[in-house]
């Protein structure tokens, strides 16, 4: 066998240490910044019934890319329910706060900033007006 010519057990060696190399490159491109999932984008503007947001909690509507919130009865929040970490979507409203299931971050219900998990940044808020049973959102 020549030398230049590399051996069969090289060659596999080679090979596993490329694929998994590009199994990592994957990996930690679907982490990065930007393709973790939706740009946070005002939603347009919707309506939502008041008796749709429990107190005390809050319902994410992916359809309007927001989560709408009720701290304490009568007040309401709304934020983009894009994380702040690597841009996913919110998935639910649980005791902790706003959650995204992509890194486990979650979000005060009342502020938006972040309470656990990676993220760092607040939620952007979005504007709401209340008249009657209806909320008005953006």
């Amino acid at each position: 066998m020549s030398d230049t010519q590399p051996t069969r057990r090289a060659f596999v060696r080679t090979v596993t240490a490329a694929g998994g190399g590009a199994a990592l490159t994957a990996f930690l491109a679907a982490c990065s910044s930007g393709t973790g999932g939706a740009a946070a984008e005002t939603p347009a503007p919707f309506e939502l019934p008041t008796s749709e947001v429990p107190v005390g909690g809050g319902v994410v509507l992916n359809e309007h890319s927001a989560v709408v919130t009720q701290p304490s009865a009568g007040e309401f929040r709304a934020f983009v329910a894009i994380c702040t970490h690597k841009q996913c979507p919110l998935s639910s409203v649980e005791s902790l706060g706003a959650y995204c299931a992509c890194h486990s971050s979650y979000f005060d219900i009342a502020t938006g900033h972040p309470v656990a998990g990676p993220a760092q940044e607040a939620l952007p808020e979005l504007p709401v007006t209340v008249s009657g049973d209806t909320l008005r959102i953006g």
